[in-house]
């Protein structure tokens, strides 16, 4: 890593405690995924965890890890093309089930932008690059749906990584019936036309719901969110 990456970063987490955005200590946490991985409170993970892998792209480390390590069955959602294709190429577990559908506020069809370049599986409901002639559409359900089809009434931990669809998921959070131990998120405010206030404005919407922040990533874009009556 250059330097002048590791300054950027420095700077990011300087801006965030200047606006309040600290985490707190959590012994019991550990990264999952390597480098690019997520990290979690094992201590309120078991085999028995109900995960919500949202957002596959073309990097499955995290949920790999998760249940080599912990024996846990991952959703993974996914409903771009070129992920969908690339978890179709690959030798999976049978602990890793994926579905072709999105995560979104509301139950339909979003519009999705593909990346600038083609070998990227990183498509968005961001319009980034002005490629509007290339978008294309795809099935998404909010949270309650998903999990009442699954028959799951409630999940341990939910990994949103969803190219800024995740403010209006987390925006809709309250008016939901499913209990979350544990949120992951990856918060797109380095994009075009998406502020850090909106970021700030997620993160208390997720205090009010009863979270607190335990880690920050390197990169300072990857949050880790559990509950706070579920701490050790």
């Amino acid at each position: 890593m250059s330097i002048f990456t590791k300054s950027k970063q420095r700077f990011r987490r300087h801006k965030l405690k200047q606006l309040g955005i600290e985490p707190v200590s959590c012994k019991t946490s550990a990264l999952y995924g390597g480098d690019h991985g997520w990290v979690v409170d094992e201590s309120l993970l078991n085999s028995d965890s109900v995960i919500y892998s949202v957002g596959v792209g073309a990097n499955i480390d995290f949920d790999l890890e998760l249940i080599d390590s912990l024996g846990v069955t991952v959703h993974a959602f996914d409903p771009t093309p070129r992920s969908v294709e690339w978890v179709k190429g690959q030798e999976l577990p049978k602990k890793f089930i994926f579905h072709p559908l999105g995560l979104s506020a509301e139950n339909g069809f979003m519009s999705f932008y593909p990346p600038a370049k083609s070998t990227s599986t990183h498509f968005s409901p961001v319009d980034r690059y002005g490629n509007t002639k290339n978008e294309i559409k795809a099935q998404v359900k909010n949270i309650d749906t998903i999990a009442s089809e699954l028959n799951h009434r409630k999940i341990d931990l939910l990994k949103m990584d969803i190219e800024g669809a995740e403010y209006e998921v987390i925006e809709a959070l309250p008016d939901s019936e499913i209990k979350i131990n544990q949120i992951l998120i990856e918060f797109h405010h380095m994009y075009k036309g998406i502020s850090i206030s909106q970021t700030i404005e997620a993160i208390n919407t997720l205090k009010k719901l009863g979270f607190e922040l335990f880690n920050i990533s390197q990169r300072t874009y990857e949050f880790s969110f559990k509950k706070r009556e579920l701490k050790n």
